[in-house]
């Protein structure tokens, strides 16, 4: 793995303790500071009062002369002028109410002090650069341990990508944002495979119901040219009968595949309401028994379903005996349209899959050789698109009930 981030975080963690610690540092530092020179002057200060208050018991001070009382305090007598600050000195001066005295001035030395202060100040910023490195590097440490599974996690999905068939990504045993994931993209990647062993099958399965029909067209072609110029007879309209039909199969499996990418890309827009009774003429066909709707039903508006509606007929009236029966319940929120047969119906353990796409119910339902199998893909498509449901049950007629469900709304008065 790149170090980058790694090294980002320790200098981030580095740093970032650095300027912490000097902010603390400064502030102590200068703290300390303050006390000393403010313990300092508080000494002198003293030593002072103690001062004054001898003067003024013993009487009189020397005359014509000012005089160190001891190393740190001096009377200045009247007329006499006031010494400079030494350098390296912190000095106090307190005047006098007495003529004969002008201030006693107190000084006391700071250098000794000073280089203590040097001392620790440097110290303090030895220690904290000392300190920011170790932290630095126990920062480089623990993260370059606590990225080690996206190391793994990394080294799989390069793994993965070489091999679309390798394992997973590893989960690691502790419940952490990592573990979670790695499981999630272990999710993401079972549902890209999913959805790729799907486009697989999609483009056999097309392939397939594309070759059927090439293959009948191409063998009467062939037929054709072979007999050329000859009395054509029945033939002819046979073989226009053939490749009529084989021509109709592939446009309609053609016209569905066009359907089905449309619908994958999102490319079909949703069309206005229509009134339920519009909806439902699409079904009239002879074999159907159609509902009596009342004046109000017949007004209800639900989403265009037409299609779907017409390919769950054709899909009822491909397998039926001698009945196919359509319902309508309107409630208060949602229109269900059911389509009833009587053939010999789907089994049970079939029902998840019947919206699949190029799926054909075992060969007892089938009559013939049937659709291309994405009639009901499209209406599961359709209904779902429009904020619907599609349903199949067993049906009171003995075949297939399948229940088409799509929300309402009342016409406006």
């Amino acid at each position: 793995m790149n170090s980058g981030i790694r090294s980002r975080i320790a200098l981030a963690s580095a740093f970032c303790t650095v300027a912490l610690l000097s902010v603390v540092a400064t502030i102590g530092y200068l703290s300390v500071v303050d006390f000393t020179r403010q313990s300092q002057l508080d000494l002198l200060n003293d030593r002072l009062d103690e001062v004054e208050a001898s003067i003024e018991s013993d009487g009189p001070v020397r005359p014509s002369a000012s005089f160190r009382v001891d190393a740190s305090v001096r009377v200045i007598e009247a007329g006499r002028a006031i010494p400079e600050v030494e350098p390296g000195t912190v000095r106090v001066i307190r005047f006098s109410d007495r003529d004969d005295i002008l201030a006693l001035v107190g000084v006391v030395s700071t250098q000794q002090i000073d280089s203590t202060l040097a001392t620790i100040r440097s110290g303090l910023w030895i220690s904290i650069l000392l300190t920011g490195l170790i932290v630095g590097v126990i920062t480089w440490v623990v993260v370059n341990q606590a990225l080690a599974p996206v190391r793994r996690l990394r080294e799989q999905a390069e793994a993965i990508a070489a091999d679309p068939a390798s394992e997973l990504l590893p989960v690691g045993t502790a419940d952490d944002e990592l573990s979670e994931l790695a499981s999630t993209f272990n999710a993401m990647l079972a549902k890209l495979r999913t959805a790729d062993d799907e486009r697989r099958r999609f483009v056999s399965d097309a392939s397939h119901e594309l070759r059927s029909p090439l293959m009948v067209l191409t063998a009467d072609a062939e037929y054709a040219l072979r007999h050329a110029g000859q009395p054509a007879g029945g033939d002819a309209a046979e073989l226009a009968e053939s490749v009529q039909a084989q021509t109709d199969r592939l446009t309609t499996l053609v016209d569905d595949l066009l359907t089905l990418a449309a619908l994958d890309e999102g490319q079909v827009h949703d069309q206005p309401d229509r009134p339920l009774s519009d909806v439902l003429a699409i079904a009239d066909h002879a074999g159907v028994t159609m509902p009596v709707l009342d004046e109000r039903e017949q007004k209800v508006l639900v989403p265009d379903v037409t299609r779907a509606l017409a390919n769950l007929v054709a899909n009822a009236l491909r397998y039926h005996d001698d009945e196919v029966e359509l319902s309508v319940n309107v409630s208060s929120d949602a229109v269900t349209i059911i389509v009833d047969d009587d053939g010999p119906g789907i089994p049970e353990h079939e029902w998840e899959h019947v919206f699949k796409r190029f799926y054909r119910p075992d060969a007892g339902r089938s009559r013939s050789d049937g659709g291309a199998g994405l009639g009901l893909a499209i209406a599961k498509a359709d209904v779902d698109r429009v904020g619907g449901s599609l349903t199949l049950a067993v049906s009171p007629l003995g075949g297939a009930r399948f229940a088409l469900i799509v929300p309402q709304r009342l016409p406006p008065v």
